[in-house]
């Protein structure tokens, strides 16, 4: 009888620790999350993006108007110099150039000379930390934090067949859109907030997408778009897109794949729930 009784005895303590093994989680290693905007649903415009031909010929991506069914919570700043050395330090992410220095101005300032790489690496150490799902944004939710602050990408007026004049035309837009600047990355928050809430957006710090490089094929009104990508290289939104290859962190010294180069490239995240 006393075998039998100390066999349940320990039959019992096994069992209470695997239930307690199922139910205690542990803590998230990051708990002071960044400020975050939640952009709630409904109608936004969006104008994708890539090169579109018709039947050859040059043409504006199609404006799309569609109803976004679901929030899009995103980070109201970019990730930082401080954010990003914890990464770095945690041996989870590449060292930058750039580093955090030893003030706190610099520490607030956006992260730079990171690749794409380098921004998915850190998105998913950061969701390691706070047990949470965090990812770059593709260009569709990127146009829609941007709000009023997206650069409208058009090409040329149609009557214009030379392929030249069509390419100066875009990089003269992309000058002009781009104004005088700042040379060097500021402070977060330096250039304000756009209707939702959401800071720099167009500022002089471009930041990563998970959209790849494609070429479309338009063949009729209301026919889905024969769709190439190549996503060595992908989408960087700021004052106008740019198209970087993925493996470079300073585009003003090469590696923009098309068209007029970002003056630095940095990134936020958005929040899956």
């Amino acid at each position: 009888m006393k075998s039998l009784y100390l066999a349940g005895v320990a039959l019992s303590v096994v069992a209470t620790a695997t239930v307690a093994s199922i139910w205690i989680f542990p803590r998230p290693a990051i708990t002071d999350l960044p400020a975050t905007v939640v952009i709630e649903p409904g109608p936004f415009s969006y104008r994708p993006a890539g090169v579109y031909r018709f039947y050859g010929k040059l043409v504006d991506a199609p404006l799309e108007t569609e109803v976004a069914d679901k929030p899009l919570e995103i980070m109201k700043f970019q990730v930082s110099r401080a954010e990003y050395a914890a990464c770095v330090a945690d041996g989870a992410c590449q060292a930058s150039v750039v580093s955090q220095g030893g003030s706190a101005t610099s520490a607030d300032l956006p992260q730079t000379e990171v690749n794409w790489y380098d921004a998915t690496a850190y998105a998913a150490w950061f969701s390691r930390q706070t047990r949470q799902h965090w990812r770059l944004p593709d260009d569709r939710e990127w146009q829609r934090a941007a709000a009023e602050r997206f650069f409208e990408d058009e090409i040329v007026p149609e009557e214009e067949d030379d392929p030249a004049q069509r390419w100066l035309a875009a990089y003269a837009r992309n000058v002009a859109a781009r104004g005088s600047g700042e040379p060097e990355p500021q402070p977060r928050g330096s250039f304000g907030e756009n209707s939702h809430g959401v800071a720099d957006m167009a500022g002089n710090v471009w930041e990563w997408t998970t959209t790849c490089v494609a070429n479309s094929e338009l063949t009729a009104d209301g026919v889905p778009p024969v769709k190439q990508e190549y996503c060595g290289a992908h989408i960087a939104e700021g004052k106008h897109r740019a198209i970087i290859i993925d493996l470079v962190r300073n585009p003003k010294v090469g590696g923009c794949a098309v068209g007029l180069p970002a003056d630095y490239v940095g990134f936020r995240l958005v929040r899956a729930r």
